[in-house]
């Protein structure tokens, strides 16, 4: 086994002795990895124990704590695929079991007591949820052993149950945490980050520093996140992709109907080479749509717009306008749902740059866009193909 490489944030969550520990801190942190490497490190040292991790949507489990958890296993050189089963989504070692699911359906919980509990993204949650995964905190436990639950989240919701309800209670731990906490980070991501504060201090305050703040300048605020059923059938359905490596690739589908846009999450994972990206694709687009509906990717990328076209799809490089673009989409009827957690997240901080005086700019910051990329080059490249894109709408400051 290779040595673990931890942070400060392991050792603060390793010796909290409380039932509740609350991660909060800024994007990249270590938050959600040290309590990945933490509940890998109980796996290995104790007995008869039954962990949780879970996210509120399947679609975001499997491409975040989940996919972390098991990466790590291989990189230690502990991953054993006999002991893993793929599709109740489980991993046992010796007498553990570590089960991962999402919480959009309680009853997949029911009769099962963990002794730790991690809820990736926590502010996902409701306080209805939080209190039924307590429920199931009474795994059997040595008399100096504790059950826990860990919760790790960007402090984005301010009025959240986490930040009203939980900060301030009993038997509750705080552990507050930035980039700088993380000597594993990259200087250019440091970069990203701490240039936040010239363009929107708010975003900065929230990403950079892990604090709550109420960011202004959002771009898209006619973006309705609804719980209600799509329509059954579309009048149009359309992609938008965005390539990305280090950075995420996202691919949404669009369904159209009556001139109303319907976003579905499908796709949102770093590390993916172009051959890894066809091959999530072919599983995320059904053969007989292939060459049916087509897929608006970055025109910056055309070898791998060729390759994926030449696997079979009817994929076309965007309009990268993206000031004329944005304002198409600000006239828009945009709906997601809540099963879109990186989209959500996403529309919920994409903002106007602001200058010296604080006055907002025609020009977003790139940070956290890739869906809303992938959203702009499907939307108003198909738009412009139709003939439905005629006169730019200024942006009122």
């Amino acid at each position: 086994m290779k040595k673990f490489y931890i942070t400060e944030i392991f050792i603060k969550n390793k010796k909290s002795r409380t039932t509740v520990v609350l991660n909060e801190g800024g994007a990249r942190s270590s938050k959600s990895h040290s309590i990945c490497q933490l509940l890998i490190y109980k796996m290995l040292t104790e007995k008869n124990i039954k962990i949780l991790i879970t996210r509120k949507t399947l679609p975001a489990l499997r491409v975040t704590a989940y996919k972390m958890f098991i990466d790590l296993l291989v990189e230690y050189g502990l991953y054993d695929k006999k002991k893993h089963n793929k599709t109740l989504r489980t991993y046992t070692y010796n007498s553990n079991w570590i089960l991962f699911t999402s919480i959009d359906d309680p009853t997949k919980i029911q009769s099962t007591e963990f002794n730790y509990i991690w809820l990736e993204e926590a502010e996902e949650f409701t306080f209805d949820d939080f209190t039924i995964l307590k429920t199931r905190l009474s795994g059997k436990c040595k008399a100096d052993e504790k059950n826990q639950m860990y919760l790790t989240y960007n402090p984005k919701q301010e009025f959240s149950f986490i930040n009203k309800k939980l900060k301030y209670a009993d038997d509750v731990t705080l552990i507050k945490s930035t980039y700088k906490d993380n000597p594993f980070i990259n200087s250019e991501y440091i970069k990203l980050l701490e240039g936040l504060k010239e363009q929107n201090e708010k975003l900065y305050k929230v990403f950079a520093l892990g604090e709550y703040a109420n960011i202004d300048g959002l771009i898209y605020t006619n973006i309705k996140n609804t719980g209600e059923p799509y329509p059954a059938e579309f009048d149009e359905v359309i992609y938008g992709l965005d390539f990305g490596y280090n950075n995420p690739s996202a691919l949404l589908m669009v369904g159209i109907k009556d001139e109303v846009y319907y976003i579905t999450e499908l796709l949102y994972e770093t590390k993916l080479t172009n051959i890894d990206l066809i091959q999530k694709i072919s599983e995320l687009i059904p053969p007989g749509r292939k060459r049916k509906f087509t897929i608006y990717a970055d025109s910056a990328e055309p070898g791998r717009i060729e390759e994926i076209y030449r696997a079979g799809f009817d994929i076309k490089p965007s309009d990268k306008n993206v000031s004329d673009g944005i304002d198409f989409l600000r006239r828009c009827v945009i709906y997601t749902n809540p099963q879109n957690t990186n989209f959500n997240n996403e529309a919920q901080s994409y903002c106007y740059k602001k200058d010296k005086n604080g006055n907002l700019l025609d020009e977003p910051i790139k940070f956290n866009d890739h869906t809303m990329d992938a959203l702009r080059y499907a939307i108003y490249t198909h738009s412009r193909k139709r003939g439905k894109v005629n006169i730019r709408v200024v942006r009122g400051k």
